[in-house]
């Protein structure tokens, strides 16, 4: 593979991933799938491309939500977006290690699961510090984990779709040993 196809290809699915995460993200009133984003690029890139896409994710997020959206410019609603990049770094990073021995679909479902539950348990302990518990009830919990969990097999879907259609693209970059 030439140098070129190989910028491509370390490129283009990072880039499709965020994209698509952001602009389903405008889609659905900035709920941003956090959790569904960083298990996909934890099962699909190595560590530094998937923080790389996590954090770049996030950030537009952010700008989107502070620029776009209107998010007050004051300390507890930038001090939630940190905790919300933070607590996505974290799943991505808890689910790089559960994939460490490969990807199968039972551990791509269980490593979701403990994800989110991860992720969730951080922002919980978040708002007990700052406030902001009051969003954690069943129905908002629930919501966010049916909105993830659609976005994760959407985007984990994509991947398949376009490693078959493109794979000079889209193909698999190797695991480091």
């Amino acid at each position: 593979m030439s140098a070129s196809n190989s910028a491509v290809r370390d490129l283009a699915w990072p880039l499709t991933l965020a994209a698509a995460t952001i602009l389903g993200t405008l889609a659905t009133a900035c709920m941003m799938p956090f959790v569904g984003l960083a298990v996909v690029a934890a099962a699909t890139m190595r560590t530094p491309a998937m923080l790389v896409t996590i954090l770049g994710a996030w950030g537009v997020n952010q700008l989107l939500g502070f620029g776009l959206l209107g998010y007050p410019l004051e300390g507890y609603a930038l001090a939630w977006g940190v905790a919300l990049g933070a607590a996505s770094v974290a799943a991505g990073l808890f689910a790089r290690a559960a994939f460490a021995s490969g990807v199968t679909l039972p551990r791509a479902l269980a490593v979701f699961a403990a994800a989110f539950v991860l992720d969730e348990a951080l922002l919980y302990g978040f708002a007990l510090a700052v406030g902001g518990t009051s969003t954690f009830t069943p129905a908002i919990v629930a919501q966010l984990f049916a909105n993830d969990a659609l976005w994760c097999g959407v985007l984990a879907a994509l991947h398949v779709v376009l490693t078959r259609a493109a794979p000079r693209w889209y193909a698999a970059a190797p695991r480091a040993a």
